[in-house]
């Protein structure tokens, strides 16, 4: 054989090699892509308003009890689509519950109420993604409300808190994300002496005390109460007013 024969036998060889090579290539890739495009199974989404309202109150109805709960829709999360804020009260020191409805509940009977935010997730699942104790000997824990600002729902949380000469009042006007971050619209807080308590560095003055608390009257005007059980401080005379209680008393309204 000579050489230039021998080269163009090499030459074909080489160039089968390689159709092989590519047609194995090509073979995988193909099949990856057709692979790609196979029916998948229908993955569960997420409700739409009138669906996550309907999967909210049967859970509701499921878990607790019309007389002695309180339930509101509200966005909370922001997104379009309501969430169910629901309360519930005691009334005992053994826990029993207390009957929210008709104006029976006062905080001369109140113990301790939780609040859950409880959202409607994919496929029917219910989660709650926030809660909020409030006890009738814990008043640091402050006062829950419901707030609308233009047309956007938030909690706001209230706590004029004070005890051994010392003021701490705080403020926080947020909603929530769909894992139940916190997300702050606005926070503030304040430390001040209280009745014969001495002053310390970093205390609010008076003006910036009497700021603090218009802001707050400002933000609680329209807003609703969800459970309120404070004893309220004067903070100019240094002296506890009346304790104040109140409590929302509604099922499957819209806030």
């Amino acid at each position: 054989m000579d050489r230039r024969h021998a080269l163009s036998v090499m030459g074909l060889f080489l160039a089968a090699a390689l159709a092989l090579g590519l047609a194995r290539w090509e073979g995988g890739r193909f099949q990856s892509i057709a692979e790609d495009h196979l029916p998948k199974p229908p993955m569960a989404s997420a409700p739409d308003a009138d669906e996550a309202r309907q999967i909210l109150r049967t859970y509701f109805m499921d878990h607790y009890s019309e007389a002695s709960s309180s339930a509101v829709y509200t966005d909370l999360t922001h997104d379009g689509v309501e969430e169910l804020l629901v309360l519930t009260v005691e009334s005992g020191r053994t826990g029993e519950p207390a009957p929210l409805h008709g104006g029976a509940l006062d905080g001369g009977s109140f113990t301790s109420a939780q609040v859950t935010v409880l959202r409607a997730g994919e496929g029917g699942e219910v989660l709650p993604i926030y809660s909020f104790a409030c006890g009738a000997e814990h008043s640091q824990w402050g006062e829950l409300y419901l707030k609308k600002e233009e047309g956007a729902d938030y909690l706001l949380w209230y706590a004029p808190y004070t005890a051994s000469g010392r003021g701490d009042f705080q403020l926080a006007q947020f909603f929530l994300g769909e894992d139940g971050a916190v997300l702050d619209h606005l926070r503030e807080r304040i430390f001040f002496p209280a009745g014969e308590g001495e002053a310390q560095e970093g205390d609010a003055d008076e003006a910036e005390i009497a700021a603090f608390l218009a802001r707050v009257e400002s933000l609680l005007e329209g807003a609703e109460p969800v459970i309120v059980c404070d004893v309220i401080h004067d903070p100019v005379s240094g002296a506890d007013g009346p304790r104040r209680f109140a409590c929302l008393d509604a099922l499957f309204t819209t806030y």
